[in-house]
């Protein structure tokens, strides 16, 4: 269980290497700012892949397709909640 989960909530940069979940809500940026023009909005899902060496920033997997980089500093104001499993939407 994650420290700071509230309800199954929790920041997006708690979220174990491999693992799925969606977003559920944006803090911190009024209708999501920057975030949101990056494609993290509320119902999207988003994969933990990998994480540099020094462990910031870490890279997402965002709908399946989309690889970006946050640092933690960003990624705590994502709240995410664990889904059973992820469906396959990217056809590349």
């Amino acid at each position: 269980m994650f420290l700071s989960e509230k309800n199954g909530v929790f920041p997006l940069n708690e979220l174990d290497r491999g693992s799925a979940a969606v977003i559920a809500e944006i803090k911190a940026e009024p209708g999501g700012g920057r975030l949101a023009e990056m494609g993290f909005v509320p119902g999207e899902t988003v994969q933990n892949g990998f994480s540099s060496p020094a462990g910031d920033p870490t890279a997402y997997l965002l709908g399946g397709c989309s690889l970006v980089a946050l640092r933690n500093s960003e990624a705590k104001n994502i709240l995410v909640k664990i889904i059973a499993e992820q469906k396959e939407r990217c056809n590349i």
